[in-house]
């Protein structure tokens, strides 16, 4: 399931930098959300598809041992790797290396998942949470029925907004222009069903809560449905342009509705604004489109499980398992090594369960060792006991736990729901304790399950490590963000560091996914000096109107977005070196153009290749375009022997697309066809559907 979710989060990083570098400022906005729902079913369709080995990068043979534990399966007889250890008795298998024990095996995967479903669920309960608080307003406020729509009148400062078939409204706030022009925006939004597209885009969040990309990806919908809605009012209604555009500033307001309803956003004001008055794009512009099969195919190969290894893999695991709960009776099989017991404990029912565990020697006493005896080891949980001895450095028999009932009252008090018969044995093994519990009440922590205490313990969380954490930053700090924070290695140094390279405003979501993809203060100071310039020209050319009324400030939403490419550029390579090889070539290309280009295999002697071709000069955009579509300089000379005159990259990329190819056009002149521009070939294409 972890690999699934990363698989989907990198193909719905591509689709968003494809459609924000593309797709973002074309004002084909039905065609844009066509897209952008289709990237995001495929994003978490297409991992699911095994592909045929030729068309993979990856190697049908290989193993993945990520989720395994470090025995495998050989017929009915179970084998592990061993250094130097005595056989016990004849029959029985050789004991693992003690330094591999159970639960340092499994430990981080195990928080991996737990802290990833419960993301999961906690953002799947708003999700319900925000539904219901919509249909109770739909139904408890008075309304107005106007034929499909209903007109749900509000109170007090919140903004208009739609969900389903519900328009809600103070009527009291505006005039009756206004008032009428909202109604209008916001049935194009019901009648079109952009209630639906947010809800997916909700749905996809749910799952994909860990992806900063995923929240991007969702915003770009809601933009989009807003363009749209604008663009479909000025073109079929009566509405004056100016007095809309007015309209729109006095209604945004900064009490935002539920996320899941389309409603006026202070937050896209501005770039709503721009959309309306900007020029409309040309038609010869769609072959843009095209470029997403190319991204889509590449990032199927790259993730996507050869047909021969899923099989593999689907055998693999029928027989390892990730997670093995010890057994509270059973066998023991121990070697002593230095200062150490490995103890394997095996159930009783043989059915091959068993659990690697370390001990220090100074806990047990009196170790049996002449003949066989009874020893044992007491920890808040409870007690096992032991019956067999030793041989040398090697010993084996039967144990049993006994729960401490004590233990378990002690927990209950605190609010902690646990199975005796389940839990005790882990709670054994991991060393939970009641000055553990303590421990995180006195760092505040009132609230806690046994889903938290396990891999809090397991990993060697301490007060000291919590309280440095919260010292470098994190006041909010759950339970949740600490566990994958500590199984990552981030203490306060990391954070200081991080926050020299210039981010003030880090969160633990963002450590972790900083952490995970080994980005340090470094590499973002490299990244946040090597594109200062071109966020210093941006801001130069932009309105200094500060629209944004949510809980973040702008200066926090830019490190959100610079933190996101920071991490892009760490997944996809972008190193200096590779930097350095377009601008000795003569090229400056933004972070997000790099990206795309180093997804699609662009480079500067494929740039250069185009050098003095068309009239205009190539930017990033159209190599890019050329690439997906499969174009070379030589594509470019068969057409201009056709003899059009002023033929630009554009016109000769969008014959490509369209499959208007030279021997198209010489035989279209043959019949009489005889245009002077490339254009006119691609609609009689399109239109003959050849």
């Amino acid at each position: 399931m972890i690999f699934y979710a990363l698989n989907v989060a990198l193909i719905l990083a591509g689709c968003f930098l494809f459609y924000k570098i593309l797709l973002q400022k074309e004002t084909f906005f039905p065609l844009n959300r066509f897209v952008l729902l289709g990237c995001l079913f495929l994003s978490f369709s297409l991992p699911l598809i095994p592909v045929p080995q030729q068309w993979s990068f990856r190697k049908a043979n290989t193993e993945i041992s990520i989720f395994e534990p470090k025995t495998t399966t050989q017929g009915s007889e179970q084998t592990t790797n061993s250094t130097a250890t005595p056989t016990v008795q004849s029959g029985v298998s050789k004991e693992s290396n003690p330094k591999e024990s159970f639960f340092k095996d499994v430990s981080v995967l195990d928080v991996v998942f737990w802290v990833y479903w419960l993301g999961v669920a906690v953002f799947g309960i708003n999700f319900l949470f925000q539904l219901c608080v919509l249909l109770y307003k739909s139904y408890s406020k008075p309304f107005i029925q106007d034929g499909r729509f209903r007109i749900v009148e509000l109170s007090g400062e919140q903004a208009p907004c739609s969900f389903a078939n519900n328009i809600f409204i103070n009527p009291e706030k505006y005039d009756w222009d206004t008032y009428n022009q909202i109604i209008l925006h916001e049935k194009i939004h019901i009648q079109q069903g952009h209630s639906y597209d947010i809800i997916l885009a909700e749905l996809a969040l749910i799952f994909q809560w860990f992806n900063p990309f995923a929240w991007f990806y969702r915003k770009a919908m809601e933009d989009n449905l807003e363009f749209l809605t604008d663009n479909e009012l000025l073109s079929h209604s009566d509405i004056e342009p100016k007095s809309y555009q007015m309209s729109l500033v006095k209604v945004s307001a900064p009490n935002f509705p539920a996320s899941l309803t389309t409603n006026y956003n202070q937050s896209i004001l501005k770039k709503r604004l721009l959309m309306m008055n900007s020029k409309k794009s040309n038609i010869n512009s769609t072959w843009k489109y095209l470029c997403i099969v190319p991204l889509l195919l590449v990032c199927v190969s790259l993730f996507n499980e050869p047909v021969a290894f899923g099989k593999s893999a689907n055998a693999t695991a029928k027989t390892n398992n990730k997670f093995i709960q010890v057994a509270n009776k059973g066998t023991w099989f121990a070697t002593i090594k230095n200062d150490k017991i490995n103890i394997r404990f095996e159930d009783e029912e043989g059915n091959n369960n068993y659990s690697n565990s370390e001990f220090l020697l100074s806990e047990f006493k009196n170790l049996p060792t002449t003949e066989k005896g009874t020893f044992s080891l007491t920890r808040d949980a409870g007690t096992i006991q032991f019956t067999g001895k030793f041989d040398g450095n090697a010993g084996m028999g039967n144990y049993e736990f006994k729960v401490d009932d004590s233990f378990f009252n002690f927990l209950e008090k605190e609010g902690v729901t646990a199975n005796k018969e389940k839990d005790g044995m882990v709670f054994y093994m991991v060393k939970l304790d009641k000055d553990f519990v303590k421990m995180l009440r006195n760092q505040g922590y009132t609230k806690f399950s046994k889903n938290d205490l396990i891999p809090l313990c397991a990993m060697k969380v301490t007060g000291e490590y919590i309280a440095s954490l919260k010292n470098a930053g994190l006041d909010n700090l759950s339970l949740q963000d600490i566990i994958p924070l500590k199984a990552l290695n981030v203490d306060a140094a990391f954070i200081k560091d991080i926050k020299n390279s210039g981010y003030k405003n880090i969160t633990a979501s963002k450590l972790i996914t900083l952490k995970a993809q080994g980005i340090d203060g470094e590499f973002l100071r490299n990244a946040k000096n090597a594109s200062d310039k071109e966020t210093a020209s941006t801001k130069t050319k932009s309105p200094k109107i500060n629209t944004r009324t949510d809980h973040k400030t702008s200066g926090e939403d830019d490190d959100d977005e610079e933190l996101g490419m920071a991490i892009a550029k760490k997944a996809l390579n972008i190193t200096a070196e590779f930097v350095k090889t377009f601008t000795a070539a003569g090229f400056n290309f933004s972070d997000g153009e790099l990206l795309a280009m180093k997804s699609l295999g662009v480079t500067p002697e494929y740039c250069k290749s185009f050098e003095g071709i068309g009239p205009d000069k190539l930017g990033a955009e159209a190599f890019i375009s050329l690439k997906a579509l499969g174009f070379t300089a030589a594509d470019y000379n068969e057409y201009k022997k056709l003899g059009f005159k002023n033929l630009s990259i554009e016109n000769v990329i969008g014959a490509k697309a369209t499959g208007t190819t030279p021997t198209f056009i010489a035989e279209m002149r043959k019949k009489g066809y005889n245009y002077t521009t490339i254009d006119k070939y691609v609609e009689k294409k399109v239109g003959f559907g050849l």
